[in-house]
């Protein structure tokens, strides 16, 4: 790699005049090179020997924590697409990495390696416009739509005739958000008819599979991904070309995206798309589905009136009246829907020309399996059901232990795969990847931290202000202690005092941002706040934030991640708590119970610990993204302190902090305030 890397001679420096000397970078792009050497050589080898399925071997792979500032993406993309092996995978968690990585780093990586690259961003099929959908809905005169759509409604008309891809963010802010107009437009593949469709041939995906097909580099999300390799093992076939290299950045979600893609679930919008699919349908030969159809509705509408009004996930399988209620709905909703399943069978057959009425059995079919194996919960598995608002409700059973998941999906899919992020290790090194993903004892060793070009000693403080009460988060409604909420408020006023504005405030709970705003707004009527929540998209809010001198922005979880100001515009990051996960999550209390059981205390120092020092590091690391920002993380939890330096201090902080960036800590309010005034 020191034809591309290594300074005064290598490659990015001729590209790229004045380009830093990174030996981070420069160390990950070796680590990634071998990866993908000895993977193929694994994988040549067993061709070699016969290519029999049941000897095939298992990806290598190869853990690396990329420091922020390291140049992460070259750092990857540059020594996978040298090794001339294609299509390279590289999965994200945020647009904004994959439309940072298509349209800088992909350009940058060309450059670096003298020639053209091939990249296609590819999304899951309801981001893109059917066709033969809009042409329906477009000279529907009966057509319906709420309010709410009425500004995408008018932004179509003349995108459908402009747009090249069909992908909805073209749309702007109107492509952001559930739509039930987008509903009945997008390429879902519930409806699609494929190569019987009339618009095939000029169909968006149509284009975008003959694109990915050619392609040297395939940029998706994590959700893309793993439901292409779920799909791999059912009737529905993979939507992604085999790959034999797998980037995985942004890994540190890896856990959660698992939980989430193997996860069998409903929910009460699925079930609307199949009610309205149903009744376009029978408008034509399926009338007497119409019938059939109500009670089906009604047995539906009575399985949401036994979900409690509550919201937060609840075990499905806790005891109570309800929820043996609930059980029961679901059994009657079943019978309710047995005679409409058998009459769309019986249509799809009378008319095997025509694919739609069998499309839709098999989505009653699936409607049933689901909330049946939902209801039934597996060993290893927890089943539960989250309202959302009024209307939205999801029934869902998540794999409580996803490294099975994993080997099957990742391992045994590809033939090298790196796991890349700046927040992979916690205060224990590697070994999480071990106990959450099943990465074996020489991979979690081999696994390695490459630096930052950062001088944090020189550019920051970590403070954490003194004499803070407890915060115990049962009280005060779910806010916290009222003492705690007082020193909070008093130390969040002081500090963005000192930082003119220039703020992300990050808050563990929408109970707790609600209480603070007002109080803050009223106490700094000179700042500008910028709150999530508020309307605006998380875009705008960035945008605006970043155009508006004297500001400060108020942010939940997505803000703790994927947040990028560098600059003046950020001077000053304050954490309201240690962002310990919900302790009420059912799937996170089995994981708990199974890790206690191996050791008693081991799920809250190998589970509940690490969980929340990556997620505190991601939030941490918004501060600092150049050589030239300065500024200061405020962390209003006295648990980050040790017992010797505080009353309320933990013996866990020592763990957590060695997996923080090396700010310097201080209590001292004087240096903090001057520190910031001097920004």
């Amino acid at each position: 790699m020191d034809r591309y890397f290594a300074p005064p001679e290598g490659r990015i420096f001729a590209c790229f005049p004045g380009a830093e000397d990174r030996p981070g970078q420069r160390r990950m792009a070796e680590l990634v090179h071998n990866t993908v050497v000895d993977g193929t050589a694994r994988f040549q080898k067993w061709r070699d020997q016969g290519g029999e399925p049941e000897a095939r071997p298992e990806a290598v792979i190869q853990a690396v924590e990329a420091g922020t500032g390291t140049g992460k993406s070259l750092g990857y993309l540059v020594p996978a697409l040298a090794a001339g092996r294609h299509p390279i995978l590289v999965a994200t968690r945020t647009k904004q990495l994959q439309r940072q990585l298509l349209e800088e780093d992909v350009p940058r990586a060309a450059g670096i390696l003298g020639r053209p690259i091939k990249a296609v961003l590819a999304k899951g099929r309801a981001n893109y416009l059917c066709r033969t959908a809009w042409e329906a809905a477009s000279t529907d005169p009966h057509l319906e739509f709420t309010r709410a759509d009425q500004q995408l409604w008018l932004a179509l008309q003349r995108w459908t005739r402009e747009t090249q891809d069909g992908d909805r963010e073209g749309l702007g802010r109107f492509g952001e958000g559930e739509s039930p107009l987008w509903d009945k437009l997008n390429a879902r593949a519930e409806r699609c008819t494929g190569r019987q469709c009339p618009r095939y041939e000029d169909c968006f995906l149509t284009k975008l599979r003959a694109e990915v097909a050619e392609a040297d580099l395939i940029i998706v999300n994590h959700a893309l991904l793993l439901a292409d390799r779920v799909l791999r093992e059912s009737a529905f076939g993979q939507v992604l070309p085999d790959a034999p290299v797998l980037i995985l950045d942004e890994a540190h979600d890896l856990e959660e995206q698992l939980t989430e893609s193997c996860a069998e679930a409903w929910s009460s919008r699925a079930m609307n798309l199949l009610f309205t699919d149903l009744r376009e349908a029978a408008k034509g030969s399926g009338a007497a589905l119409l019938g059939l159809l109500e009670p089906w509705e009604r047995a539906w509408a009575d399985i949401l009136t036994w979900v409690p009004l509550e919201g937060g996930v609840l075990p499905l399988l806790s005891p109570g009246p309800e929820m043996k209620a609930l059980a029961d709905a679901v059994g009657a909703w079943v019978e309710a829907g047995h005679p409409l399943w058998m009459e769309a069978r019986r249509l799809g057959a009378a008319d095997p020309e025509n694919p739609l009425w069998m499309r839709l059995a098999e989505r009653v079919g699936t409607a049933f399996s689901r909330m049946e194996q939902i209801f039934a919960q597996p060993d290893g598995w927890v089943s539960t059901v989250n309202r959302e608002g009024s209307h939205l409700v999801h029934f869902k059973s998540n794999p409580v232990d996803v490294r099975p998941f994993f080997h099957q999906h990742v391992r045994r899919g590809f033939e090298s795969v790196v796991l890349t992020s700046a927040t992979l290790r916690d205060g224990r090194g590697f070994n999480g990847l071990g106990l959450r993903l099943g990465l074996t004892k020489p991979e979690v060793e081999q696994a390695e931290h490459v630096e930052s070009p950062f001088d944090f000693e020189a550019q920051g403080l970590l403070f954490v202000p003194p004499d803070l009460p407890e915060r115990r988060p049962g009280s005060g409604g779910g806010v916290g202690d009222p003492a705690w909420v007082e020193a909070s408020l008093s130390a969040m006023e002081r500090m963005l005092r000192a930082s003119r504005g220039r703020a992300l405030l990050l808050f563990t709970s929408r109970k707790m941002l609600a209480a603070f705003r007002p109080r803050l707004e009223d106490a700094l009527p000179e700042l500008t706040f910028f709150v999530q929540g508020d309307g605006l998209s998380r875009t705008q809010l960035l945008e605006r934030f970043r155009a508006t001198p004297s500001a400060a922005l108020l942010g939940l979880a997505s803000f703790w991640q994927g947040v990028d100001l560098p600059g003046d515009a950020l001077s000053l990051v304050v954490v309201s708590a240690l962002p310990f996960a919900p302790p009420d999550d059912p799937v996170l209390q089995a994981r708990i119970r199974e890790a206690d059981a191996q050791r008693d205390g081991l799920g809250f120092i190998g589970i509940q610990v690490p969980q929340m020092t990556l997620k505190l590091k991601q939030g941490i690391g918004r501060l600092i993204r150049t050589r030239g920002d300065r500024g200061v993380v405020a962390v209003l939890d006295p648990r980050l302190m040790l017992p010797s330096e505080d009353r309320l201090g933990k013996r866990y902080a020592a763990q957590v902090r060695a997996a923080l960036p090396p700010f310097p800590v201080t209590r001292d309010w004087e240096r903090v305030e001057t520190f910031l005034r001097l920004l």
